[in-house]
């Protein structure tokens, strides 16, 4: 029997709904690919480890669950089996929802996060710059989908002429990781670009699943390269996010942030050298009005002026000199002149050519008292031209 698509598709939902083991079955799972329209209808995929099932839930069922699904959350459903004719997609309209833990990916996820980051992959000290104008640019995503257009239509419009080494890799699905790791190690093997970019579009977290791998975060940790990551939407967050130098919110924003836009760079350096021109010109007109001070004193008109100056300074300097020498000499003459009769005041010899004389014994032991000679004595008398010897005859002493 024939039929056209719209009568197959018929056919198909009118079997679905005429089982009654299709109209109220249970089924659990991991929500994934989760939306909320403004109509209030919730589309979702439950999936398990090997299928996936489309989902709705529209508002009137949805406003009555009492909390809010997201991506991960392990639920459990009652629903009726349909199919979508317009599409002939096969779907669960889903009447009831209840919430049954966080899904498998997710644990994942967070364990992995949690070990990689008590082994510090994501220290902020780990993290190296990123180049302000690299020479060269790795990129290494899907050859295939918009990603890598994009970023080449930014790089283009940003700075053209860039320069840039891609290497396709797979992005999703079956040795995905492997490849993306391979990509950023080949970069580092060849060692010619000055920066990396490991990029793809937005997905669930079984889509974006590759860059949530070790064998990734190993590859960007130990990349001597910086690695910009740049993977699925702003709100997508992955491990090679928390690994990566940078995290940019979309491959777009990458290009943005890997080069500055090079008409900018051109203006600021067409600024920066009429601003030095400018200084030039400063420096010059400055130097010109020195020299021409410099060449108006008549210290460099009549340059013998500032020898005669010189000459007096030093005349001037010597007379000084040569007065306070002398001011010092005569001082000093003073001074040893009156040291002198001072010394000749005390001199015992000066007292003699006054006319006294004093008496010493033959042995030159000064008589100072009559108690210290005897009759017939012998003593020398001592004037100031000369001396005699004596005897003493007669001694008398003082009542």
């Amino acid at each position: 029997m024939t039929y056209s698509v719209s009568e197959l598709n018929r056919l198909v939902a009118k079997i679905l709904d005429d089982n009654p083991n299709l109209i109220n079955i249970q089924v659990y799972g991991e929500i994934s690919g989760g939306k909320l329209y403004p109509s209030g209808h919730y589309y979702f995929s439950l999936k398990d480890e090997n299928s996936t099932v489309s989902c709705v839930m529209f508002r009137s069922n949805y406003s009555r669950i009492n909390f809010s699904p997201k991506d991960g959350d392990m639920v459990s459903l009652k629903a009726k089996a349909s199919i979508y004719e317009v599409t002939g997609r096969f779907q669960l309209i889903v009447n009831t929802m209840e919430p049954q833990g966080i899904g498998d990916l997710h644990q994942r996820f967070e364990l992995l996060k949690k070990e990689l980051a008590a082994q510090g992959y994501f220290s902020e000290k780990n993290k190296k710059p990123i180049p302000y104008l690299p020479n060269l640019i790795g990129v290494a995503t899907s050859s295939e989908g918009a990603v890598i257009r994009d970023m080449i239509n930014v790089l283009r419009r940003r700075f053209p002429g860039f320069k840039m080494h891609f290497v396709p890799v797979a992005v999703q699905g079956t040795g995905a990781a492997e490849q993306i790791a391979n990509a950023i190690k080949l970069f580092n093997q060849r060692n010619e670009v000055d920066v990396i970019i490991i990029a793809r579009g937005g997905g669930s977290i079984e889509d974006l699943w590759a860059f949530n791998e070790k064998v990734v975060a190993d590859a960007i940790f130990n990349s001597k390269i910086p690695v910009i990551s740049a993977v699925g939407h702003e709100t997508d967050f992955t491990i090679a996010d928390f690994c990566a130098d940078l995290r940019a919110p979309t491959p777009s924003a990458a290009a943005e942030l890997v080069l500055p836009e090079k008409m900018i760079l051109v203006e600021n350096i067409q600024a920066e050298r009429e601003k030095l021109i400018k200084l030039l010109q400063r420096q010059l007109l400055n130097a010109k009005q020195t020299l021409d001070f410099l060449t108006e004193r008549s210290v460099l008109k009549n340059p013998c002026t500032i020898i005669e100056q010189q000459r007096q300074i030093i005349i001037q300097l010597r007379e000084r000199i040569e007065r306070e020498f002398k001011y010092q000499i005569d001082n000093k003459k003073r001074q040893l002149e009156s040291l002198y009769n001072n010394l000749m005041a005390l001199n015992p010899f000066s007292i003699l050519e006054r006319g006294y004389a004093y008496i010493e014994s033959t042995e030159n032991v000064t008589i100072d008292s009559v108690n210290k000679i005897s009759v017939g004595q012998k003593i020398q008398i001592h004037w100031s031209d000369g001396k005699a010897t004596a005897e003493i005859n007669e001694i008398k002493y003082k009542q």
